[in-house]
């Protein structure tokens, strides 16, 4: 990039920054998710730093915090509030690390959870809360102390006389922001938009809640030397601090605490966006100093974000299994949830078209968990001039058949059943972890065992000799004889397994294990032909019938196996002598068996173990509160669907009751 095009687009991303700032913080509306305002605010540093004649005061990266809205008094600060560095990796951390410890010497760290709320600094005067002041830009803030002497957890007299000067997080808990049914995006929003309310009777109502982590102009007798020592005087005080930091002998030292707190944050019940740390010493800290904008002695290891933006290189179309023809976003490669994303699903045409995606637009992508990256909306604010519009293709890109378009449904498919694609996605899914869950069967291997020829059907896996296996490229004796062995391992799999993995449209997890629990047999243990010929003996009246199969599922089941091609896979599957197990019947507990569960709250146990213990006994476990759900089992921290309960008379069990029904 020249510094021409540099300039352009630094000027563009500085409005949209600017934009998306005064939107969030300023009016409180729920816009973009913050870790998108991050992705672009490091695009632009990354510019500013490669051409920095172009930087100017202001530019988002130059000032802290956000503009005031003007609705209350503006304060003027009492000692000026730093806005802390932020790293996204062990890498960068290491390197704040080495440059604190090349300055001071070695050094211990305090390791404070990271509440995702709004800053609030608050004045005491002689031990009584005399003011309340947003951050603001940094020197002013707004006065909101009408609103915050509301949260009931801050005492509005210390139990010290002392005068006092402190900085910490306003948050809103889990359960609290569940009750606000969609008013806000996520709770962040939610306590900066209560605490910026004009009648302070809003904010008590919403349960806002607060921790203390910083300390200004005080006159403490015998004032802490150390952060450690600082978060104690606190709580001696009365004041609320996050009970979960840690004290550790360097941010090495701290990595269990960084992971621990990385796997289990849902289980808070409040939001973290990540671990702060800081050098203990006071001292230390003094001789380390500021930078323009941030202390040098702590930074905040920000978690992986679950939305970033990039931007759009280009569109290809993907086939699947079933023939589905889904365009792909081919994307900047840009870290997201912990990995580098360079594609992402667009979903189907009408998608691209609702949303208003072209190539070369600046784009946010989400990724939640395991779930496939999706691009989730346009910046159309940085879209260049030269962008372009997609053109669906009319023509498989893989094997050239005409695409075509149901009636009633959005994607275009290829039917044509030897589509390369096709076949790759549906080998994909017959060797997956909910399938056959033949663990050497990677991608990698896969599609050089196409490229080879050695499979043509998914039958095929099980008659691999070792010799073929050592023709494929980084094959070694070892590294066949351990595919192999995981293949021979599933030559008896679950009934279910095999459903699942035979990629019949509709047909997902709980559908398969439904099918398979209505098969009958006499033994615990059928052949895949046995499983064949009672599948064509059910016409689609009785496949509707069994419980958990609807009527589009049961026609697209009996229609498979109508196809010769899918009766002859069944058929070698037979011959290659694969196994198929029936599970026992669930021993069915009267009081469960044939009743709906809704499960919330904290647990001492994984929702997914109860849920499985439901199942096994007969019942039905579903996600929403309705008038059909028999009994709410509720953990702490319960919220909407508590209340919901309620209000339908739904039966409501604690843990102990729940385990009363089980006995």
């Amino acid at each position: 990039m020249n510094k021409r095009e540099a300039e352009a687009r630094i000027g563009k991303l500085r409005d949209e920054i600017l934009k998306r700032n005064y939107e969030y913080f300023v009016l409180n509306k729920s816009g973009i998710n913050e870790s998108v305002r991050d992705t672009l605010k490091q695009e632009l540093i990354g510019l500013e730093s490669q051409f920095p004649e172009l930087i100017t005061p202001d530019s988002p990266t130059q000032r802290v915090g956000s503009v005031l809205s003007g609705k209350f008094e503006k304060i003027k600060h009492k000692s000026k509030k730093w806005s802390l560095a932020d790293v996204f990796s062990m890498e960068e951390l290491k390197s704040w690390e080495d440059r604190v410890e090349k300055a001071v010497g070695k050094t211990p760290y305090v390791t404070e959870l990271k509440i995702d709320g709004l800053n609030i600094t608050l004045w005491y005067k002689n031990g009584i809360l005399e003011k309340a002041v947003t951050r603001g830009d940094g020197s002013s803030g707004e006065d909101v102390t009408h609103s915050v002497r509301t949260i009931k957890n801050l005492p509005l007299k210390l139990f010290e006389n002392v005068d006092l000067e402190v900085s910490g997080e306003v948050y809103m808990p889990k359960s609290s922001f569940e009750k606000l049914q969609g008013e806000f995006m996520n709770p962040r929003n939610a306590a900066a938009g209560s605490v910026r309310q004009l009648d302070p009777s809003v904010a008590s109502e919403r349960d806002l809640r607060m921790y203390i982590y910083s300390i200004g102009e005080n006159n403490l007798k015998n004032p802490p030397r150390k952060q450690s020592e600082l978060l104690k005087r606190f709580m001696d005080l009365g004041l609320p601090v996050n009970p979960e930091f840690q004290c550790h002998s360097s941010a090495a030292d701290s990595m269990k605490y960084l992971e621990k707190w990385r796997k289990n944050r849902e289980k808070l019940p409040y939001e973290i966006d990540g671990v702060v740390f800081k050098v203990d010493d006071f001292g230390k800290q003094d001789e380390l100093g500021f930078t323009a904008k941030s202390p040098r002695w702590a930074v905040a290891y920000k978690f992986p974000a679950q939305q970033v933006s990039t931007v759009l290189e280009g569109i290809t179309v993907q086939i699947g299994r079933t023939g589905a023809a889904t365009p792909v976003a081919e994307l900047r490669p840009v870290l997201v949830a912990g990995s580098v994303v360079s594609r992402a699903t667009l979903h189907n045409e009408d998608e691209i078209a609702r949303k208003d995606i072209r190539i070369g637009d600046t784009v946010i992508i989400q990724k939640a968990g395991d779930v496939i990256p999706e691009v989730l909306e346009v910046l159309k604010n940085l879209r260049p001039a030269n962008s372009r519009k997609f053109r669906f293709p009319e023509i498989c890109p893989l094997c050239e058949s005409k695409l075509e378009r149901a009636g009633g449904e959005a994607a275009w498919r290829c039917p044509n059943i030897n589509c390369p694609g096709r076949k790759r996605e549906g080998f994909l899914h017959f060797v997956s972890r909910g399938a056959l869950d033949i663990d050497m069967l990677g991608e990698k291997v896969v599609d050089s065992l196409l490229e080879f020829g050695f499979v043509r059907d998914a039958a095929d896996f099980f008659t691999l000799k070792k010799e073929q296996l050592l023709e494929l490229p980084l094959f070694k004796e070892k590294k066949a004889q351990n595919v192999l062995d995981s293949i021979d391992k599933r030559r008896s799999v679950d009934l279910y397994r095999l459903i699942f993995g035979l990629g019949i449209r509709f047909v997902g997890e709980r559908a398969a294990k439904a099918l398979a629990a209505a098969i009958h047999a006499h033994g615990a243990e059928i052949a895949p032909k046995t499983f064949l010929h009672e599948m064509r003996e059910k016409s689609i009246e009785e496949i509707e019938s069994i419980d958990g199969i609807g009527e589009k599922i049961a026609e697209s089941i009996y229609n498979w196996f109508l196809e010769i091609h899918n009766i002859r896979l069944l058929e070698k599957l037979d011959e290659v002598g694969l196994k198929l197990q029936i599970q026992p019947q669930k021993k069915l507990i009267e009081g469960i068996a044939g009743r709906s569960f809704v499960i919330t709250g904290t647990l001492s146990r994984p929702r997914d173990e109860i849920k499985k213990t439901l199942e096994d006994a007969g019942g039905k476990v579903t996600s929403s509160i309705s008038a059909k759900t028999d009994y709410l089992i509720a953990g702490e921290e319960a919220g909407s669907k508590l209340d919901k309960a309620k209000e339908l008379g739904v039966t409501i069990l604690d843990e102990e009751a729940f385990g009363r029904l089980l006995s």
